[in-house]
C-alpha cells in the first residue's frame, strides 16, 4: 500500500474536522463519528482504498498497537485536564463510580450478554468487562469544545473525565480474570495473584512515582530557563508514550501507569503550565486520536455483521446501553449529594465505549483465540460512537435549560 494515500485519505478527514469542529459539534456530528463513517467509506466494503491487511503487520496486531497508543496519549490529556485537588475534593465520586460503579456494570452487562446471546456464562463476563470501562477517546468530544463548555456544568464534566480515565486502566483488572478462567482455569488464582500485584499495583506505583518526579524536574528546569516554550507546551505527549513502553517493558499495565503518572504530573507542576499543556495537548489530540477510528472502520467485519443477524447486535445494543443506566441508578443514593436528578440521567446516559474496548478485545481474543470478541466488540463501539455521538448535542442543550429552569425556580 502506497503510505501517501494513507497520509491523504486521514489528514484530509481530520482537516475537514478541524475546520468545521464548533458547527459538526452543534450538529452532533463529532470527531469520532465522521472518522469511523470515512473508514467505512475509504474501507474494503465501499471504496477499497485501506485494507489494513496492506500495512504489512497482522490487522489485530495493528488495531491492538494503535488503540494502545491512542489511549495513552487520550489518558495523559483527560489526567491534566482535571484542576489542582480534583481528586481530594472528589473522592466520594470516584469511591463510588470506581469501586462500586464498575462492579455493577459488569454485572448488568453481563447478565443482558449471557441471556440473550446464549453463551457460556464465562465469556459473557469477559466480554462484559471489555464494555464496561468509560472510554477516554469518545468521551473527549463530549466533554471538551467550546459547546461541551457552554451547556454541560464543570464539576460534570470532570467527573466523566475522571472516571473514563482511571476505569480504563482498571479494566486489565476485570478483563484479566475471565482471561484466565478461559484459558488456565487451574492456576488462575495464582495468575490473578501476579497481576493484581505486579501488573495493577506495580504499575499504579511505578506511573505516580515517575509522574512525581518528572513533575518536580519539569518545575526544576523551567525556572532555570533551560527549557524553551515550545518544548515544554509539547511535552505531555512525549511523556505519555514514555511511561507507556517503560511500563510495559516492566511488565506492569502501562495504561493505568500513563493516566495515573499524568495525573500525579498536572498536581506537581503549577496550576498555569498545567492549563498551558492542557490546551496544547487538546489541539494535538485533535490530529493524534482520530485516526485509529478510520483504522476500526475500515476494519469492521460488516459481512460477519450480517451472519450474527440483527438479534445479536440488538442483545448487544442493550447490554451497553443497560450496564450505565442500571448501575448509576442503583448507586443513585449515594451520588445525592453530588448531582440531582437532571446530572444523574446525563451520567447515566453518557458511558460511551471506543478505543479501550478494542484494546481488550484484541488483548483477550490474542489469549483465548475467540473470534467472536472482535465481530461483538465492533458492533457496540459503533453503535456507542453513532448513537452516544448523535445525542450529545440534544441532550446537552437539555441539561443547559434545565440548569436554567432551576435557577429561575429557586430549586437545586
Amino acid at each position: 500500500m502506497d503510505i501517501n494515500v494513507v497520509l491523504t485519505l486521514v489528514t484530509s478527514v481530520v482537516i475537514v474536522f478541524c475546520l468545521f469542529s464548533v458547527l459538526l459539534q452543534r450538529l452532533s456530528l463529532p470527531g469520532p463519528t465522521i472518522c469511523l463513517a470515512f473508514g467505512v467509506l475509504v474501507g474494503p466494503f465501499a471504496l477499497d482504498l485501506i485494507r489494513l491487511e496492506d500495512f504489512g503487520l497482522p490487522p489485530s496486531t495493528l488495531l491492538e498497537q494503535a488503540a494502545r497508543i491512542t489511549l495513552a496519549m487520550s489518558l495523559a490529556g483527560i489526567a491534566l485536564r482535571l484542576p489542582h485537588g480534583y481528586w481530594r475534593r472528589n473522592i466520594r465520586w470516584v469511591a463510588v463510580i470506581i469501586g462500586l460503579g464498575m462492579a455493577a456494570m459488569l454485572l448488568a452487562a453481563a447478565g443482558v450478554l449471557w441471556a440473550g446471546l446464549q453463551v457460556p456464562l464465562l465469556v459473557a463476563l469477559l466480554f462484559a468487562a471489555i464494555i464496561t470501562p468509560t472510554d477516554p477517546v469518545v468521551t473527549t468530544p463530549i466533554v471538551t469544545g467550546p459547546v461541551a463548555e457552554e451547556r454541560i456544568p464543570q464539576r460534570l464534566r470532570h467527573n466523566l473525565s475522571a472516571e473514563s480515565g482511571i476505569n480504563d486502566g482498571l479494566g486489565h483488572l476485570f478483563v484479566m480474570p475471565m482471561v484466565l478462567l478461559l484459558t488456565s482455569p487451574a492456576t488462575a488464582g495464582g495468575d490473578f495473584a501476579a497481576v493484581l500485584l505486579w501488573e495493577v499495583i506495580g504499575g499504579s506505583v511505578f506511573g505516580m512515582i515517575l509522574g512525581f518526579l518528572m513533575g518536580h524536574l519539569f518545575i526544576h528546569v523551567k525556572k532555570r530557563g533551560l527549557m524553551d516554550e515550545s518544548s515544554y507546551l509539547v511535552f505531555l505527549v512525549p511523556f505519555s508514550l514514555f511511561l507507556l513502553g517503560s511500563a510495559t517493558l516492566l511488565n506492569t499495565e502501562g495504561l493505568l501507569a500513563v493516566f495515573l503518572g499524568s495525573a500525579v504530573f498536572g498536581q506537581v507542576i503549577p496550576q498555569r503550565d498545567e492549563d498551558e499543556e492542557d490546551k496544547i495537548d487538546d489541539a494535538v489530540n485533535q490530529l493524534l486520536l482520530l485516526p485509529v477510528f478510520v483504522l476500526l472502520g475500515a476494519a469492521l467485519p460488516l459481512g460477519r455483521w450480517a451472519q450474527e443477524g440483527w438479534v445479536v447486535a440488538a442483545v448487544i445494543v442493550v447490554a451497553v446501553f443497560a450496564r450505565r443506566l442500571v448501575a448509576l441508578w442503583v448507586l443513585r443514593p449515594l451520588l445525592k449529594p453530588l448531582h440531582d436528578r437532571s446530572e444523574t440521567l446525563f451520567l447515566s446516559w453518557f458511558g460511551p465505549i471506543g478505543i479501550s474496548a478494542l484494546y481488550y478485545t484484541m488483548v483477550a481474543q490474542d489469549h483465548t483465540g475467540n473470534q467472536d470478541l472482535f465481530v461483538w466488540a465492533t458492533v457496540a463501539i459503533t453503535a456507542s460512537v453513532l448513537i452516544h455521538g448523535a445525542s450529545t448535542a440534544p441532550l446537552s442543550r437539555w441539561l443547559k435549560l434545565h440548569e436554567r429552569r432551576g435557577k429561575t425556580s429557586g430549586t437545586p
